[in-house]
């Protein structure tokens, strides 16, 4: 069990993509993405600056959020190793600005929070460094 989600910019197989095993509700991911735009992570068109962003932004998450690493409830994967389709948030698809621009397998309403978007943006802008 888990509130699975999976962030990537596009579903080719190696696409980078994270999969957040707990709060992967859209108050949560968006709350995630206004902290990363805040703080300078930008996203670039090439498949490295991609990959990039990816591991910059599961890293951003996990230890300002969660106060972990990688890879303790928070994955970067490549997209088709990714539970994608997993019962809960499914995955979101970000667009050039890290903006969410589609939903694909999601298994039902969007969370709208806009409290809880604010507050997960301003705990993790409270304590991570800026972008360079």
């Amino acid at each position: 069990m888990g509130n699975r989600a999976v962030l990537t910019f596009n579903t080719a197989r190696n696409a980078p993509a994270i999969y957040l095993h707990w709060n992967g509700g859209r108050a949560s991911v968006q709350g995630f993405i206004d902290a990363a735009r805040a703080l300078g992570l930008r996203h670039a068109p090439t498949a490295a600056a991609q990959a990039e962003t990816m591991d910059k932004l599961a890293d951003l998450i996990a230890r300002h959020f969660f106060r972990c690493n990688v890879g303790a409830t928070v994955y970067r994967e490549q997209y088709i190793n990714t539970d994608r389709d997993n019962g809960d948030n499914g995955t979101y698809l970000l667009g050039r600005d890290l903006s969410i621009i589609e939903r694909l397998y999601k298994a039902g309403p969007d969370e709208i929070n806009p409290a809880k978007t604010a507050a997960i943006a301003e705990q993790i802008t409270a304590t991570a460094p800026a972008f360079n």
